[in-house]
């Protein structure tokens, strides 16, 4: 005899081919089960055994019509109810056992009769039989199970008496009667609707017109015979998406959040000024005018010579354009254009920032870095030796420095009050002025590099509102809506030496 163990967690316990036997645990005890009559948990003793376990039928999904065993054996066990069932030589048969040892229908479904629950505690029944099933009842929760029937045994049976002897009686007296008086025939002329207790197999009978009033007691009593609300099937069929397509109803939200929208880290760190012209001319001094101590008595009063240079620069272009297929216009579709037109303002953002700093850094003083000093990091004797490089040659208290990203990271491992207390020694700045100072990371800079900076020292044009302009037009012949925005920045360092650029050096 050849026995397979199911590992799975499952009810299965053993299928052996050779001798057709499945043995199940049909009931376990203390885990809450999905079944016909709401959520139920069983405990030992609740449920009544036969004593003959042939009495006991498998079928297949709760379907009484597909039979593919009998009971063999039965015994009650601490953790549930264990059977053991002889699978028919049937076509149904073989498949169940073939199907069982691949582990396709492991399951067991208990069907329990005469049924009384509490509070979700299944509180009696009768075993009257078992379904082979692709997926257990237990443990498993959908509904909250309501109470049903009556504890005692006495009453259900003298209800089952009394209907059983009102059926006979109908059975033995109605057959053939005619009714003898006005009265019989005309109730016997009347209508009754009457519907059969949830869970009988009468309930497919619902709404069904009579022709007599026994007629009534009588469906009752076969409906009471075929289990009605008193029998569990410890497995529900499934309504799952794949056998109901097209009835789900998404829900449209349009574009999918994809994180916050670039803010700009660069250009607000210098002063701004509205871009009116392609072109930005203007001056600057070469060297500018001093004064120096004056010896008076009518000695010659201190100058110096002074010049100065014209500038001229350029504006830069940056922009994007797409042919769009003209239906989203058409059918007047603003969701997709304002989602369109964010996302071209954000990379606006993002390029604008990078090219600002692009032409910053090939105008910033370079500076190396000297010895750093113990219990210091590299990154903070960076910061500082760029700052006291702008000190130095501008008399400008500097006000950020961007940095690369062993740089930042450096930085940030310093406690706060560290920081601020090494700057304002080092610099011989009062606590107010450096903790306004800033320190931006950038993965533009090269490891190790760090830009101090003056925020006087340049100044940023662009067109008003620091936003792209929106462009549309017609692409008659394809059918399309031209889109695109278009941007213009100029770049004027007022001082050069306003912005140190500090490298590790050799």
């Amino acid at each position: 005899m050849s026995t397979t163990t199911m590992k799975a967690a499952g009810t299965l316990l053993t299928a052996s081919v050779e001798d057709r036997t499945l043995t199940y645990r049909l009931l376990p005890y203390g885990e809450t089960g999905r079944t016909n009559m709401g959520r139920l948990t069983a405990s030992k003793g609740a449920v009544k055994v036969p004593d003959d376990p042939s009495a006991l039928t498998l079928n297949l999904e709760h379907d009484r019509t597909r039979p593919v065993g009998k009971g063999v054996a039965i015994s009650e066990t601490d953790t549930g109810l264990e059977a053991t069932f002889r699978v028919a030589r049937t076509r149904a048969g073989d498949d169940l056992l073939e199907e069982a040892a691949e582990g396709l229908r492991a399951g067991v479904s208990v069907e329990v009769d005469d049924i009384v629950t509490r509070s979700g505690q299944l509180m009696a029944g009768v075993l009257s039989g078992a379904a082979a099933v692709v997926a257990p009842a237990f443990p498993s929760a959908q509904l909250v199970a309501a109470d049903v029937g009556e504890l005692p045994e006495a009453a259900t049976d003298a209800v089952k008496d009394a209907l059983q002897t009102a059926l006979d009686v109908i059975e033995d007296n109605t057959e053939g009667d005619e009714p003898e008086t006005q009265e019989e025939a005309t109730m016997a002329d009347s209508t009754a609707t009457a519907t059969a207790p949830v869970g009988g197999l009468a309930a497919s009978r619902t709404e069904t017109k009579v022709q007599h009033p026994n007629e009534l007691f009588r469906m009752l009593a076969t409906a009471h015979r075929e289990g009605g609300e008193r029998r569990m099937l410890a497995a529900l069929s499934d309504i799952v998406p794949a056998n109901t397509p097209g009835t789900e109803v998404p829900q449209y939200v349009g574009e999918l959040w994809n994180g916050r929208a670039y803010q700009r880290k660069i250009i607000p760190l210098f002063n701004h000024a509205d871009l009116t012209s392609y072109k930005v001319k203007g001056w600057r001094w070469v060297n500018k005018p001093e004064v120096a101590p004056y010896a008076g008595n009518k000695t010659d009063v201190p100058s110096n010579p002074v010049s100065t240079e014209q500038v001229d620069i350029d504006a830069e272009r940056i922009a994007g354009a797409h042919d769009i297929d003209r239906k989203y216009r058409d059918f007047n579709d603003e969701a997709f254009f304002s989602a369109y037109f964010a996302a071209m303002t954000e990379s606006y953002a993002k390029v604008s920032d990078a090219q600002v700093l692009a032409d910053i850094l090939a105008a910033a003083t370079p500076v190396t870095r000297g010895t750093v000093p113990t219990d210091v990091s590299p990154g903070m004797t960076s910061i500082v030796d760029g700052a006291l490089a702008v000190l130095t040659a501008t008399d400008t208290v500097p006000s950020f420095a961007v940095v690369a990203a062993d740089i930042w990271r450096e930085v940030m491992l310093t406690r706060n009050e560290d920081t601020l207390a090494y700057l304002n020694a080092a610099l011989g700045l009062d606590e107010g002025t450096v903790s306004t100072f800033r320190v931006v990371p950038s993965a533009a800079l090269t490891a190790g590099s760090t830009l101090v900076g003056a925020k006087d020292s340049v100044t940023v044009h662009e067109l008003g509102g620091g936003a792209p302009i929106r462009v549309e037009a017609q692409d008659i012949a394809k059918g399309g809506i031209d889109e695109g925005v278009f941007g213009y920045y100029a770049v004027n360092v007022h001082d050069a030496e306003g912005l140190a650029l500090v490298t590790a050096g050799v």
